[in-house]
């Protein structure tokens, strides 16, 4: 059960997170997301617009929940036309700048981290990495967030940035493809509006995909051990 939950609790945090977000910015008044997505389409800055959301999203852990491409695809979802090459471009640029500035405050706050926690904790932390690190890649294909956290780690853990550009530049890339592609295509067919269904999707995907890494972590712990 503690393996499972240390493999799942993360994903379920950001589930939760994830609600909450989703009561903040559609069960209040204090924005109106709609108006906001309104006004980017058909705003010569929409790339630039674009940008900002996805690099800010792609920041952790300051930013490692702003809804950056929750807006981007409710934007190419009112507006499908506006999704060209350079949209995808600017997306995938944002991504990986993302994922380095992570890595380098992540660098930055190292001799802190190794002040403040125990040498079993960090070796613990790395023996994670070096068991999962194969596998946690495949997290860079699913979304900025996950790009952001997994060179976060990186940086906490004084790896090597150059020989993992690659593997942003591709999963980067993937991410573009999954959220501005299949994900588009869906959000178009229904609507211009939203009302935080894609909120509360992203919540039940983050809550399964917890499910799923802690089960794996419990069947084989001897990869943890």
């Amino acid at each position: 059960m503690r393996r499972f939950l240390s493999g799942a609790l993360p994903f379920y945090a950001l589930a939760v997170l994830a609600v909450c977000m989703y009561l903040v910015l559609y069960r209040t008044n204090l924005f109106d997301l709609n108006a906001i997505v309104h006004g980017a389409t058909g705003s010569s800055w929409f790339l630039v617009f674009m940008f900002v959301c996805v690099l800010l999203e792609a920041v952790f852990p300051y930013f490692g929940y702003f809804p950056g491409t929750a807006l981007i695809l409710m934007s190419v979802a009112l507006n499908p036309k506006s999704a060209d090459a350079s949209v995808f471009v600017v997306a995938w640029l944002a991504i990986i700048l993302g994922a380095v500035l992570s890595y380098g405050q992540a660098r930055f706050f190292r001799p802190f981290l190794q002040r403040v926690a125990s040498k079993a904790a960090l070796r613990r932390c790395e023996s994670l990495f070096d068991a999962y690190g194969a596998y946690a890649r495949i997290a860079l294909f699913v979304h900025p967030n996950a790009c952001a956290m997994y060179f976060t780690a990186l940086g906490l853990l004084g790896r090597s940035l150059t020989r993992e550009l690659a593997y942003l530049c591709v999963g980067a890339a993937a991410a573009v493809g999954i959220l501005f592609v299949i994900v588009t295509r869906l959000v178009s067919s229904v609507g211009p509006t939203d009302d935080g269904e894609l909120q509360l999707l992203l919540s039940a995907a983050l809550a399964a995909m917890g499910t799923l890494v802690g089960l794996y972590a419990a069947w084989r712990p001897e990869r943890v051990a």
